[in-house]
């Protein structure tokens, strides 16, 4: 679940043309109690694969272990232009290449609407590929 709020949040600020600070992890309980934590962000992004990592650290430094949990909500915080924003440029080209697929990845979206793309994990069980036992996947 978070990561489809991750891919969702990063895919309309892109759309926007914005990019967030910060994110707001809230966790919502069976019994209606909820829990907020914030974090702020290296440096202003739009980009899923950061955003999903924060949140995911986030929820983690929770530490609910059986915890019943009936809602999550991600919230991205601190918004600006992503025009104004810099990205750190790095040697190594998976970023590039990751970047670049999530810009084919919106155009689709763009194109055949919203669902048309999104990552494995999040797929109706039914989308999924079926793995032969034994075979290596």
């Amino acid at each position: 679940m978070l990561l489809a709020l991750a891919d969702e949040l990063g895919a309309r600020l892109r759309t926007t043309g914005e990019v967030c600070r910060g994110l707001t992890l809230t966790v919502r309980y069976a019994d209606r109690t909820h829990t907020t934590r914030s974090r702020t962000l290296p440096e202003p992004t739009h980009h899923t694969p950061a955003l999903s990592a924060l949140a995911y650290d986030l929820y983690t430094r929770l530490g609910l272990e059986r915890a019943r949990v009936r809602h999550l909500s991600l919230r991205a915080d601190q918004l600006g232009p992503a025009d104004g924003a810099h990205h750190q440029l790095l040697f190594d080209d998976g970023d590039d290449k990751a970047r670049r697929l999530e810009a084919a990845s919106d155009a689709a979206r763009a194109r055949f609407g919203p669902h048309v793309i999104q990552p494995a994990a999040t797929a109706p069980r039914h989308l999924r590929p079926v793995r032969e036992p034994g075979v290596p996947g």
